[in-house]
């Protein structure tokens, strides 16, 4: 594979970034892997002037640990053997201080609440935001992601140079450059602070992209895999898919990570970047924060249902971008009316926002006595310390409206492009729109185990005429199926499924006559032949 048409980070800025003032805001979208961290610990760490300091943002536990592990190796410093110790360092070489949003949305939080506690940012002169996509991606279930968004975004930081990097820095780039320009009608002196955009470019053209339509289709190809390659498997319902792939294949083969997983796999990852089993099965707890360089991974099936969750969970295999990795990647079909579903939760959660704006006695009559249908809601809403009220949360607003403008569009897309509008969709967001061929749609996969049978009982059959009881026979054992679930009875039905498999069989049928009473009679029969031996 030639090299991907990308950017280094560090190639991008140059040394523009030594001219960044505090109070500039800086954009930085970086596809993953090409280098985001290297240019903040090497040239941006490298160069701060003397006594600054930098406080760096991230949204995962793992990627925190991960980044801490790497700074320690850095300057030289003891790395801990264990979770627990790397988990209570915060500041390394008294310049760099790794925390998350979520214990900043929990400083600000308790600062609220208990007046001994203090989140100012006043220590430091950069904030990094990794991942900062994260504010706004999170908002469809933590509620707190607001405190983070008021602090980070909202507030101005006239001697602070905020950094804000991401794969997907389409929900949030405009929101950040509103507050920026927002901050000229309130009267800040904005004239010397400036926004700088950088942009490594995307390039997915090392995906050799397929579509499937049921999880079994995974599992079967999965199973017929008797190579070493790994696969990683992001999932979207952990107790039905997560938990059948397992049962398929076995605990030996495969392991789930989810949020709170903490096992072997998972240090593997964080201190290897590799897993061990051929099969690691993930929920969105994975989509950022943890990097796989491993050259096995070479199969990596998403279940997402948007951009910034689908571009995060491919962003975990590393890729070089010299010299990229061939991928297969796998891609579900859906269906129309999986979006109409998903539409009617939405707007059913709008309209509690409505209600609680038009009416906000009939909304405290709905839920003051059953609190326990309000946690369904918890994302959208929460109760003011201050007044008391049940106020609606800004980026949990965002995140409900930025998702009903989306499966809109998409329920327009199925009407308009037909049933692989979904595909169509998703390889727009890597780029490849006009890779789209529905021959990549595979439809069935049979399992090598059963192919070797079914060839057995094939060639058992070699030159022997079949007749209509024969012919039922056969059709039973191969027993293919349309979408539908209808058996299908065709010759050349059988013919292509057996060229599919690379089964070297084929049925034809012959005529023949003979003499019954003195009269000749004509009559068919099936043949299978050997297309080897024929």
């Amino acid at each position: 594979m030639n090299k991907l048409n990308l950017n280094w980070v560090s190639e991008t800025i140059g040394n523009e970034y030594k001219k960044w003032k505090k109070g500039d805001t800086v954009l930085i979208s970086a596809q993953t892997g090409t280098g985001k961290t290297f240019f903040i610990m090497n040239s941006l760490l490298d160069n701060l002037p003397t006594g600054d300091r930098l406080l760096y943002v991230c949204n995962r536990t793992n990627l925190k640990r991960q980044l801490k592990k790497d700074l320690l190796k850095k300057f030289n410093q003891e790395i801990p053997d264990t979770l627990n110790e790397l988990d209570h360092i915060t500041t390394i070489a008294d310049k760099i201080t790794i925390t998350s949003y979520h214990a900043i949305s929990n400083s600000i939080k308790d600062s609220i609440y208990l007046d001994d506690v203090n989140s100012d940012l006043s220590l430091y002169n950069y904030i990094v935001l990794d991942e900062c996509h994260f504010i706004f991606s999170d908002g469809n279930f933590n509620n707190k992601t607001r405190f983070a968004y008021e602090k980070l975004i909202k507030e101005w930081h006239p001697n602070k140079t905020r950094i804000f990097i991401s794969a997907t820095m389409d929900e949030i780039r405009d929101p950040i450059i509103r507050c920026v320009n927002n901050f000229k009608t309130k009267g800040f002196c904005l004239d010397n602070f400036d926004i700088h955009e950088y942009s490594t470019g995307t390039d997915y053209s090392n995906l050799d992209v397929k579509y499937f339509d049921k999880i079994k289709t995974i599992v079967n190809l999965i199973k017929n895999d008797s190579s070493d390659e790994k696969w990683l498997v992001f999932i979207s319902n952990i107790n039905r898919d997560g938990m059948y792939i397992v049962e398929e294949l076995g605990e030996s083969s495969c392991s789930i990570i989810k949020s709170g997983t903490e096992s072997d796999e998972l240090n593997s990852i964080i201190n290897n970047s590799k897993f061990t089993k051929k099969v690691l099965i993930c929920t969105k707890a994975l989509d950022n924060g943890i990097n796989i360089n491993d050259p096995l991974l070479k199969n990596i099936v998403i279940m997402a249902w948007d951009k910034i969750s689908f571009i995060q969970m491919l962003g975990r295999k590393r890729i070089d971008i010299n010299k990229p990795d061939d991928i297969n990647l796998f891609i579900p079909k859906r269906y129309k009316k999986s979006f109409f579903s998903r539409l009617m939760i939405l707007n059913n959660k709008k309209s509690q926002i409505e209600l609680l704006g038009k009416n906000e006695n009939e909304f405290y009559r709905q839920y003051d006595n059953d609190l326990h249908i309000f946690k369904d809601y918890n994302d959208i809403f929460y109760r003011d310390f201050k007044s008391g009220k049940i106020k609606v949360n800004s980026t949990g607003y965002k995140r409900l409206n930025t998702d009903i403008f989306f499966n809109e569009y998409m329920i327009d897309q199925y009407n308009e492009l037909g049933e692989y509008a979904f595909i169509m969709e998703q390889l727009s967001w890597l780029g490849l729109a006009d890779s789209f061929d529905e021959s990549n749609m595979i439809e069935e996969v049979t399992l090598k185990e059963e192919i070797e049978t079914l060839e057995e009982y094939l060639n058992s059959l070699v030159g022997i005429k079949l007749f209509k009881d024969e012919q039922n026979e056969l059709i039973d054992k191969i027993e293919l199926k349309d979408s539908r679930g209808r058996l299908q009875k065709s010759i050349n039905q059988f013919n292509a499924y057996f060229e599919a498999n690379n089964m070297n069989y084929m049925v034809i049928s012959k005529s023949s006559s003979k003499l019954i009473e003195g009269k000749k009679k004509n009559y068919r029969y099936w043949l299978v032949i050997n297309n080897v031996e024929y």
